[in-house]
C-alpha cells in the first residue's frame, strides 16, 4: 500500500504511476493555525525580565564556578581557605 499526501497538484503528479490502479482519495479539511502559547510566552517573558543586568559568564567557567560553590562558595565561605 502506498499512501500519498499533499496539495492536489502534488498528488495529481503520481498520476502515471497510479493509472489503472485502484486509490482511495480523502479530501483533508484546511488545518486552523494554532493559536500561540500564551502562556509559555508569558513565562519567556518573565524569564527575559528576571534576567536582565544578570551578569553572563562563560561556559568555560563552568565547572571552576559549581566546584567554588560545592567548597562553600555558596555560603560566603572562602574556598581557598
Amino acid at each position: 500500500m502506498t499512501v500519498l499526501e499533499g496539495t492536489w497538484e502534488e498528488v495529481a503528479r503520481h498520476a502515471p504511476e497510479l493509472a489503472g490502479r485502484r486509490v482511495r482519495l480523502t479530501v483533508l479539511e484546511e488545518a486552523a493555525p494554532a493559536p500561540p502559547n500564551e502562556g509559555m510566552l508569558a513565562a519567556l517573558r518573565l524569564i527575559e525580565q528576571r534576567q536582565q543586568g544578570r551578569q553572563e559568564t562563560s561556559s568555560e567557567d563552568t565547572q571552576r564556578l559549581l566546584r567554588d560553590a560545592r567548597d562553600g562558595g555558596m555560603y560566603g565561605l572562602d574556598p581557598s581557605e
